[in-house]
């Protein structure tokens, strides 16, 4: 059984595809990460699920990772048929899902992660002031970017004229362009910003906006084909992402340490490994304090529909998406209970008693 036809998908990841289908239980599938980096906030949903085989408990299928400049380009995967779903952003989501009627949102998290933000010592203390300033982001596909051109068009200021846009990427990347004076302000999310943080050795002070309190801005996206031809497969990934959240809540340390072993090269190197260890488990419980929580009625990636329309028309008044989108139309919550509704008090005793492969 396949879903992704080998012609379609990309030369590299066609090869390794096909060298490994037939060890695979089932069919190898690609999990498209919004993640450039790799970076240790995205274990529970890159390194953690796949090492205590949620998708082959949850879905009866193995699925390999595929890193993207952004929630844009994952999206754009998924379209292309490269990869079966992503996890981004709700503005990169619903332009890629208006842009191919091939494509629908599943899920919908409650929180906004996203912000413009300043160093703590910076004087900007609002929108407004960035008049003139240069704002970096993690690259021009990215949601955050996305989102930081609505805090400034809801701020009054015209994103293309009032202000300058440049990609920094994360990480040392964006807090060398901080530190020298490159920009003054970053348009990100959690994840970078705890990264940031620490290496500035300052914290990132959110400007104030009202669209910092949205909530659904961000969810799964996947191909409708795939939802109507394999609902179990797809209703599986999705409870096997919002699982690695909740298992990964009570024990970051373990969930850090077998991010590491998975990807050695995000041991920081330049510090001693007490330290490096502390500072990963800050930021990724920094991360999870932000996406580890239940939705509406209590279920793991559900919002209602008039939250999630809400949140789309404040996008729309804000100019990101060229037509006012209609959420009944792009997204399909038929998932919601296989997705979000599980017994997290077992998994988080599963989770606290589980130790990293050595």
């Amino acid at each position: 059984m396949h879903f992704l036809h080998p012609m379609r998908l990309l030369p590299a990841l066609a090869a390794l595809l096909l060298a490994t289908q037939a060890h695979a239980a089932g069919p190898r599938l690609v999990f498209a990460t919004s993640d450039p980096a790799m970076s240790v906030q995205s274990a529970p949903y890159t390194s953690l699920q796949f090492t205590l085989g949620l998708p082959q408990r949850n879905a009866k299928i193995d699925m390999k990772l595929q890193a993207t400049a952004g929630a844009t380009a994952a999206a754009q995967a998924v379209a292309a048929g490269n990869a079966l779903y992503n996890w981004g952003g709700m503005a990169s989501l619903i332009l890629a899902a208006q842009q191919d009627p091939s494509l629908v949102i599943i899920s919908f998290d409650p929180r906004n992660s996203f912000r413009i933000s300043v160093p703590d010592s910076s004087p900007i203390k609002s929108v407004q002031e960035l008049k003139g300033k240069i704002i970096g982001s993690q690259s021009f596909g990215s949601a955050a970017y996305l989102f930081g051109r609505a805090v400034i068009t809801d701020g009054g200021l015209d994103p293309n004229k009032d202000v300058q846009w440049l990609p920094i990427g994360v990480g040392a990347q964006a807090t060398a362009a901080l530190k020298g004076g490159m920009v003054a302000a970053y348009a990100g999310y959690d994840s970078p910003n705890a990264v940031i943080a620490i290496l500035l050795k300052e914290k990132l002070r959110d400007l104030p906006s009202r669209l910092n309190d949205l909530p659904a801005m961000s969810g799964i996206i996947v191909r409708r084909d795939n939802m109507e031809k394999y609902p179990e497969i797809v209703g599986g990934i999705c409870r096997s992402f919002y699982q690695s959240l909740v298992f990964a809540d009570p024990n970051p340390t373990e969930t850090v340490l077998n991010h590491w072993k998975t990807f050695p090269d995000q041991i920081p190197s330049n510090i001693p490994r007490e330290q490096a260890l502390a500072d990963a488990v800050s930021m990724l419980k920094t991360r999870l304090a932000g996406i580890a929580i239940p939705g509406a009625d209590g279920i793991y990636g559900y919002q209602t529909m008039a939250t999630a329309q809400s949140t789309a028309d404040e996008l729309f008044k804000a100019g990101l998406v060229p037509n006012r989108p209609d959420m009944a139309k792009l997204s399909d919550q038929r998932f919601k209970d296989q997705c979000g509704k599980f017994d997290t008090t077992t998994l988080a005793a599963e989770a606290r008693a589980w130790k990293a492969p050595k």
